[in-house]
């Protein structure tokens, strides 16, 4: 069993850069080709706003985001056209990955804690199905926490308190794997064991391999 694993009853693996690829340089870029705006200032406006976090935890419909990131941009996308260039941002999603992620789930209880918004999910649904024929990530975890469901976002403490809640685990027997290190730093700062992923691909299957 690897070190991580130690004394560790549930594992939460944060779904973005730890099981599917991104790509924010080819959203930005899509939305560069018809915005009246720089790079630079889209990737403010876009990654940053107020606007997306918002989007994130459900308090504004996917017509207002649209509506919102038009304006912000100075654009007028569709909706087809809109969601076909935001969701360029979801680049692969590797079956390995699927594959270990449903592994895991064999030996330990698991799940995903992911700030992610509606859009997003319909176009990650369809790749899962493609990929491995099942509809979603709840057919690979006890359970999903995405923040357009739970109304909280990562890092905040009221995110993290609320899934130790609901999994009723002491948070020093959970491990958490993330790749940014604000949600890390904000997860360690309630008790829970965290690995920061940088290398996916190599560190899950360090891991998890021999777990």
């Amino acid at each position: 069993m690897s070190k991580q694993l130690e004394g560790i009853e549930a594992v939460i693996f944060d779904f973005g850069e730890v099981i599917i690829e991104l790509d924010y340089p080819r959203v930005i870029s899509g939305f560069s080709e018809v915005a009246n705006k720089n790079v630079n200032e889209i990737h403010e406006l876009v990654v940053t706003a107020p606007i997306l976090k918002e989007f994130e935890i459900n308090k504004i419909s996917p017509a207002e985001f649209r509506a919102g990131v038009n304006d912000l941009l100075g654009m007028s996308l569709d909706d087809a056209t809109f969601d076909a260039t935001w969701n360029l941002m979801l680049k692969n999603l590797p079956k390995g990955r699927m594959d270990l992620l449903a592994d895991v789930s064999e030996r330990f209880d698991t799940y995903i804690l992911s700030n992610s918004n509606v859009i997003h999910e319909k176009a990650y649904n369809q790749m899962i199905m493609d990929v491995t024929g099942k509809r979603n990530l709840h057919e690979f975890v006890n359970k999903a926490y995405f923040s357009q469901d739970i109304g909280l976002r990562k890092p905040g403490k009221e995110c993290y308190q609320y899934v130790i809640d609901e999994i009723g685990q002491d948070p020093g027997k959970l491990l958490f794997l993330d790749d940014r290190i604000d949600n890390i730093e904000g997860a360690r700062n309630c008790g829970i064991n965290t690995v920061h992923v940088t290398d996916a691909g190599r560190q899950l299957k360090e891991i998890f391999k021999n777990g």
